[in-house]
């Protein structure tokens, strides 16, 4: 099946969406979970991240406008402030200039204005675009073109947000800009022949209306399109599985090659969106794949499956989903399926005679027929073929272009075939290319399939091939493809290029020029039967086992240029190695160093992890090709060689060469050298000051460097310099230099427990010493604008010895303060605009938190005893999978007051809860409690997970709101840290008078460990509104949890009624004989002016949080507000929480109070 080569509609243009908005409004909030949910979808958005406030006189980027022009849609996203942004009004001008707006390829959406105020210029919109006109300096014409565009704009039937939820409005866009985009065209399919029958029978055969889960297998033999066909039903329906999709590719071969758990790990991640997974088998990668997965509704592609263990450990069983999961598996082996028990079994099907000839006739005429004088030719290829797709894709594109003459000779040359012979078939392909390009497709076909574009067009090269041009020929004779930067091929040409080898002699693989398998590689070693032929040997990176072979080994392969393998035990030294090598990698070799006749001119990487090595070359061996040289792990190895002989080296690893004690003062002259490790060479001592000159290094790593005492004074000419890690080396002198690395961007200075230094003293003392030197006079970070992360844990840091100008490093996203001893942390933190992630645990003498910036993401305090105030608690983190972690910080929790922590807080926690809840079902909170009392105002509790009420009979009238749910978690397994650490969830289900209702309601939950209670709130609406409530008499609720490591011990429920405030904080007061002090300033944060209303929520609250992943609570902190009159001040004792998911704002007292329910 090819590819046509008109191009189609919808590749006119870039983007399916273009996103106009005004910065300030909603580019933190709903146009990120906008762009976000577009994103999932699998719509194509084009979104400027860039600050759009232009400085007077300048432009609007033309390439802003380019974008407008190269997307379908465009959406203005109207809010109060976007009149105010000339870009924002040139974007709308645009979009009306070049869409037709009739046509409704202009989409307004009005965020929290009104479309009437846009359309008469009127309020706040109004007001911002007459400002605009006052002070507009460009073209008057401008003005007028803005106002209409705008006038235009609104008058269309555009999506107004109006009091409606954020998400669901989202999803209402989502789904108006799908209907508008229509059905997606694959990008592997694009309008290939015969297509749209096969994949609409797949689909037919899901049954995706239905809520079961399902399997469906593929089958037919290789070449026929099975890959293809799941391909196009994968990009057809993947938007139709919002917990997730995968398509494991080509599980037969990489199960072969990198093992199941590499699949599952793969599978995981897909689905989980999470890169950290730690999967030890396979065993316990399927029972991860069961318990994560069995309440998503995932859609899994398994592509080419040829064992019966592929499919238990990645889809065991049908329960491992959730319902209305849908599993597809394509595979040569039809009772696989039927071993599995699919529902249905689709036969993939050759090319019908029509089908054929117009497929043939695209990829050699380009055209659905045949030019005058093919017609019998065109008959017989197809003929040839047997409608198989993969055939004529192959022959077609090699018949392509070619005289009547030629196609004759070509068929002529078909018919000796044997009938049905496929690989013969495709072989007549490879038998027109050249010699170069042969050369090519075989080395991919037996050593690179699949790997990394740009590494296989190195090797290639450096092997005197020219792949630039040769792989393009291969690509566009479909004898490969470049997918995710990566070669592949077809396994049946894979096995056609493997076939031609062979041939080139079947009985002795030392007379073949590739050798590949291990069996065949342990012979030639051996036997010593390798010759002048063998040009490549290549053993799978997964192959450890070992090869015994003797000093002559090598001796006859003079022609060898590829030499990787991994475990190759020597009896002796080697006598010889090729000169022709051109990749060198031997992991464990057990060679002293290499034969003094070893002068490998044209070598590009050398590549001997864990080596025996000593030396590299007794003598001098100038290898002016080589460009890496990888060494890392060989402990014996003693000295560096003289870098003079390698100038274009351009990677240098030696971590791990414990020997090492000296470096080559040469290595100045490596002007190309971008990366140097050292790490962990334990007996180095110095450096030579002439590493300063090279002027091209990118990364310089010293961790471990246990006897390194200093840096030279030179370093600070490393212009290039980004990344310097001297963690855990012994460095006591820092040169003052380090301060003029302008482009560096990470700075490590960890030191473990078992190393504690104060490296920052010393650089403090160094830069004072340097007073008189010309160099700067102040320990300060003013010099290191690029500094993205700064890890100085472990340093023993005291009080005063952070430099108060930290807040300079403007370009910051992570810092590490973790293990040191200051009491506080420099204020100018705050001013850190870019600051992501701070870690602060082990900190035990540390007492105050001060202001963090808005930007931050998550902070992670743990044992900081100390820890009394928090500047600002009420930072709000909504970004997924972060948060505020403060555990075992005693000083954070009230000593003074009597009352259990449940019988404080649980109260005040659950008015909290719901006041979110309204807004954000998930919202939920956890508080330590060690001693694992459900509070006594739930009136309904149990032991274990299940828990039955008979209801009153008249428990349900207009002012009940929900159900308050309280769990107690006890761990299950004390070695299971780890798995505290990822997301986890507790679901939550109710009967009523049996039935159980939909839907489930999933809490997420992060950090959770022993002795927590849980408190969550469930709202009535969440469900359907035909619900009988009024007529029920008994109500169960059943709490299921996640993570094997913890177990709900109790549980408890209490019926939740609207209440006025005072109503509230007397029942409060009627369970604590005590309160925090000040508590009524808590809720007064809260109460809104009219009475009667606690349910309700400031409109300023209602988009600060789009709770997808919950609160998990820490501690207690102090906490100053101006509250109700600017000139009084009140105190109040806040529980400090934990959020997850969305982005980021402080919430201030004005929030709270400002807006109407």
């Amino acid at each position: 099946m090819a590819f046509p080569s008109p191009e189609t509609q919808q590749s006119q243009y870039k983007y399916d969406v273009f996103l106009s908005f005004r910065g300030e409004d909603t580019r933190k909030n709903f146009v990120d979970h906008l762009h976000d949910a577009l994103r999932r979808r699998g719509i194509v958005a084009f979104k400027d991240d860039h600050d759009r406030d232009i400085p007077r006189g300048e432009n609007i980027k033309p390439e802003i406008l380019g974008a407008i022009e190269k997307s379908k849609y465009v959406l203005p996203i109207f809010s109060e402030n976007y009149a105010s942004s000339t870009w924002c009004l040139e974007e709308v001008a645009k979009a009306v200039e070049c869409k037709d707006i009739n046509e409704g390829s202009v989409i307004p959406i009005f965020y929290k204005v009104n479309p009437s105020d846009i359309r008469k210029l009127r309020g706040n919109f109004g007001k911002d675009f007459a400002k605009i006109e006052e002070t507009y300096t460009g073209d008057e014409g401008d003005i007028k073109r803005w106002k209409d565009a705008l006038e235009k704009v609104a008058d269309l039937a555009g999506r107004e947000l109006k009091d409606r939820y954020e998400t669901k409005f989202i999803q209402q866009i989502i789904g108006e800009i799908e209907n508008k985009l229509g059905p997606r065209l694959s990008y592997v399919v694009g309008n290939l022949v015969g297509m749209p029958p096969r994949v609409a029978n797949v689909v037919e055969h899901l049954c995706l209306g239905e809520s079961d889960v399902r399997s469906i297998g593929i089958w037919g033999m290789g070449g026929i399109g099975k890959t293809t066909v799941a391909r196009a039903v994968y990009d057809r329906i993947c938007g139709k599985f919002d917990d997730g999709c995968s398509f494991l590719a080509n599980v037969r071969e990489i199960s072969k090659k990198n093992g199941l758990v590499y699949l599952q790990n793969q599978f995981l991640c897909d689905i989980l969106q999470e890169n950290n997974l730690i999967i030890r088998d396979d065993h316990r990668g399927a029972n991860m794949i069961k318990k994560r997965l069995q309440h998503k509704r995932v859609l899994l592609i398994l592509d080419d499956v040829d064992e019966k263990e592929q499919l238990e450990k990645l889809a065991g069983d049908l329960d491992w989903f959730g319902c209305g999961s849908r599993i597809m598996i394509t595979t040569r082996d039809q009772h696989l399926l039927l071993q599995y028990g699919v529902n249905a079994i689709y036969k993939a099907e050759e090319l019908s005679i029509n089908e054929a000839l117009q497929l043939l006739c695209l990829k050699a005429f380009r055209s659905n027929n045949p030019p005058a004088g093919f017609e019998k030719l065109v008959e017989q290829v197809i003929g040839y073929s047997n409608g198989l797709p993969l055939g004529l894709n192959i022959l077609g594109s090699f018949l392509a272009n070619r005289s009547l003459r030629q196609w004759k000779s070509e068929l002529a040359r078909l018919k000796e075939c044997p009938e049905g012979k496929i690989i013969d078939l495709l072989r007549l392909s490879y038998d027109g290319l050249k010699q170069k390009e042969k050369e090519i497709f075989l080395a991919i076909a037996c050593f690179f399939k699949g790997k990394e574009e740009t590494y296989v067009t190195k090797v290639l090269d450096n092997c005197g091939f020219y792949p630039d041009i040769g792989m393009e020929v291969l690509v566009h004779r479909s004898l490969i493809e470049i997918r995710d930067n990566r070669v592949w091929l077809h396994d049946l040409l894979q096995e056609m290029a493997w076939e031609i080898v062979r041939r080139e002699s079947p009985e002795e693989p030392g007379e073949r020029s590739r050798v590949w398998l291990f069996e065949d590689v342990c012979h030639i070693l051996s036997k010593n039967s390798g010759t002048g032929k063998v040009k490549g040997i290549v053993l799978q990176s997964g192959d450890w086992r070992t090869v015994c072979l003797n000093p002559e080994s090598f001796t006859n392969m003079t022609n060898l240029r590829l030499l990787d393998v991994r475990a190759i035990h020597l009896s002796s030294g080697v006598n010889h190695l090729s000169n022709e090598l051109r990749l060198l990698t031997w992991d464990n070799c057990n060679l002293m160093s290499f034969p003094p006749n070893f002068l490998p001119k044209n070598l590009l990487e050398l590549n001997m992890r864990d080596s025996f090595l000593t030396s590299l070359w007794r003598g001098e061996k100038v290898l002016e090709k080589l460009k890496v040289i990888n060494l890392s792990g060989s402990e014996l190895l003693i000295e560096a060689p003289n870098f003079t002989n390698f100038p274009n080296l351009e990677r240098l690893i030696l971590k791990g060469c414990k020997a090492l004690s000296h470096i080559h003062p040469s290595i100045g002259i490596l002007e190309r050298l971008c990366h140097l490790d050292f790490g962990d060479c334990v007996n180095l001592r110095r450096l030579p000051d002439s590493v300063g000159n090279l002027k091209s290094l990118k990364g310089l790593k010293l961790s471990g460097c246990s006897n390194l005492e200093e840096l030279p004074e030179s370093i600070g000419g490393l212009d290039c310099l980004e990344e310097l890690d001297i963690s855990e080396s012994a460095i006591i002198h820092l040169p003052s230099s380090l301060t003029f690395l302008k482009n560096l961007k990470k700075l490590r200075f960890r030191v473990s427990e078992g190393r504690r230094q104060n490296f920052w003293r010393t650089l403090t003392g160094m830069l004072r010493r340097a007073l008189n030197s010309g160099r700067p006079r102040l320990p300060s970070f003013l010099g290191l604008s690029s500094l993205t992360e700064l890890d100085m844990s472990g340093c023993s840091l005291l009080e005063g010895e952070i430099p108060s100008d930290i807040g300079c490093l403007s370009s910051l996203r992570s810092l590490d303060l973790a293990k040191n001893s200051f009491t506080t942390i420099p204020t100018s933190i705050e001013h850190i605009s870019s600051l992501e992630f701070l870690i602060l645990s082990h900190c035990k003498n540390l007492e105050v938190l001060p202001t963090l910036p808005e930007s931050i993401i998550f902070v992670e305090v743990d044992k900081c005893l100390r820890l009394e105030r928090i500047s600002n608690p009420f930072i709000i983190c909504t970004v997924p999978d972060s948060g505020f972690c403060f555990t075992n910080c005693s000083g954070l929790l009230p000593q003074d007051l009597g009352l259990t922590l449940e019988q404080k807080y649980s109260l005040s926690l659950l008015r909290y809860t719901i006041c979110y809840s309204t807004r954000f079902p998930d919202t939920y909170v956890v508080s330590p409690c060690p001693k694992g009392k459900i509070p006594e105002w739930f009136s309904y509790q149990t032991v274990g997970t299940l828990l039955s009420i008979d209801m009153s009979p008249n428990w349900f009238h207009n002012k009940w709101r929900g159900f308050a749910i309280c769990a107690f978690f006890e761990r299950t397994n004390c070695n299971s840290c780890q798995d505290l650490e990822n997301a986890r969830f507790i679901f939550c289900d109710l009967y009523v008078d049996g039935n159980r209702l939909d839907p489930t309601v999933k809490f997420p939950i992060r950090f959770v460990n022993s002795g927590c209670l849980w408190l969550g709130y469930v709202s009535s609406l969440l469900f359907p509104p035909d619900t009988n409530w009024r007529g029920s008499n008994h109500i169960d609720v059943s709490l299921r949890i996640s993570n094997p490591v913890l177990k709900v011990e109790k549980c408890g429920v209490h019926l939740v009624y609207e209440q006025h405030p005072t109503d509230f904080d007397d029942f409060l007061v009627s369970w604590s004989s005590s309160l925090p002090r000040d508590w009524d300033s808590i809720y007064r944060e809260f109460r809104q002016p009219r009475k009667g209303d606690i349910i309700s929520v400031p409109s300023t609250l209602r988009n600060l949080f789009k709770m997808h992943e919950g609160v998990v609570s820490c501690g207690v902190c102090k906490f100053i507000a101006d509250l109700e009159n600017p000139g009084g001040r009140s105190y109040a004792t806040l529980l400090y929480v934990y959020w997850n998911p969305g982005k980021l704002r402080r919430l201030s007292p004005q929030d709270l109070l400002k807006g109407n329910s």
